[in-house]
């Protein structure tokens, strides 16, 4: 849900949204996810859950998450009331994700201090987790704090799925994935196969400092994915993918420069020229995209692959001539090859706790 032309209004974004979730859901697509950002364009969607609450209503099997809640910017028990709600409207279909956050800009318009953003999502993590356990809930912590209290709406669902950003080499975290388990999910951007494995192999030695098997980790990624015959197109793809790369950069780094709530577009370090990116994503014709596709799968065994479909600088009407594509041409070209793609990848473990 990226603004990259100042004259797209929220409403015709969040549309074009509500249209590609419901065009997914159609394919066979699994989750729709929604990430959540604020004060800038670079992702119109503060309220994740609400994206998701909305889409309930437009669909009927998909399933719906924030990726995700940037948790230390919440009221955590206000939190899981929605969270609560949120799955009994859908007919439980909400899947969970969760994250630190790393945008000093966000966190200092909420009043929230960035460096206490890892023992907010540790303890949060811990809180969502006694939830989860049932009623009656007491909790004691640092940052959270609850009298035993028994909730008048719970998750339909007895345990949704739940996936964490990032946080590759903290062994209290994958502990945490290893015991209740979570999902390691990252975004990988325009990096090569061979990058996503040293990623995935840091996590793997990770979680097993955290007392994990590393042969049985879940992993979830997202790769950018477009499917197109033109290379010019494909080149605007690839562009639209740097663009995001190099305001979210900005953030993160703390060298953006804002115009109202509009970034400017600052180039990133080291950035490949625009055939590299095309190269090392999941851009280009149907069997293109398909070879790429197995290629990942192959090398790096995800047991859930993430698609940024909705590229900024890409027409509503191409985007979804993209999804339908690779819904209708890339999956069958990549199960030819690879097999159910459901049973691909390892199963996401179930909870030691649960």
């Amino acid at each position: 849900m990226t603004q990259r032309d100042r004259s797209r209004t929220p409403r015709e974004i969040y549309a074009e949204t509500a249209d590609q979730v419901r065009l997914v859901e159609e394919l066979g697509f699994e989750t729709a996810w929604f990430a959540e950002h604020h004060f800038s364009n670079y992702c119109l969607c503060p309220s994740p859950l609400t994206m998701a609450t909305y889409m309930a209503g437009q669909t009927s099997r998909i399933k719906l998450g924030p990726a995700v809640f940037v948790v230390p910017l919440y009221e955590p028990i206000r939190m899981l009331e929605d969270i609560g709600m949120a799955d009994q409207l859908s007919g439980g279909r909400i899947v969970l994700g969760f994250g630190t956050g790393y945008q000093e800009y966000e966190f200092h318009k909420f009043g929230v201090d960035l460096k206490q953003g890892r023992e907010i999502f540790l303890e949060t993590l811990d809180f969502v987790d006694a939830y989860l356990a049932g009623d009656p809930l007491t909790f004691r912590g640092e940052h959270i704090a609850m009298p035993e209290t028994s909730f008048s709406v719970r998750t339909l669902q007895k345990r949704p799925e739940i996936y964490i950003a990032g946080m590759a080499g903290d062994v209290d975290t994958q502990r945490r994935a290893v015991e209740r388990g979570y999902v390691p999910f990252f975004t990988t951007g325009w990096n090569t196969v061979e990058v996503i494995g040293q990623i995935r192999a840091k996590v793997q030695e990770t979680y097993r400092l955290a007392g994990g098997d590393p042969a049985s980790m879940p992993f979830a990624l997202q790769r950018y994915v477009f499917v197109t015959d033109d290379r010019d197109e494909a080149l605007r793809a690839a562009d639209g993918a740097r663009y995001v790369r190099r305001i979210a950069m900005a953030m993160r780094q703390g060298y953006g420069e804002l115009d109202g709530a509009f970034l400017k577009e600052t180039p990133a370090a080291d950035e490949p020229p625009l055939e590299e990116i095309v190269e090392h994503t999941l851009i280009g014709d149907a069997e293109t995209v398909a070879e790429k596709l197995v290629r990942d799968i192959e090398a790096l065994q995800p047991s859930h692959m993430s698609c940024f479909m909705a590229i900024p600088g890409i027409s509503q009407d191409r985007v979804l001539k993209s999804m339908e594509r690779f819904g209708k041409e890339v999956l069958p070209m990549v199960e030819k090859r690879v097999g159910d793609l459901g049973k691909v990848g390892v199963p996401v473990p179930g909870a030691r706790a649960a």
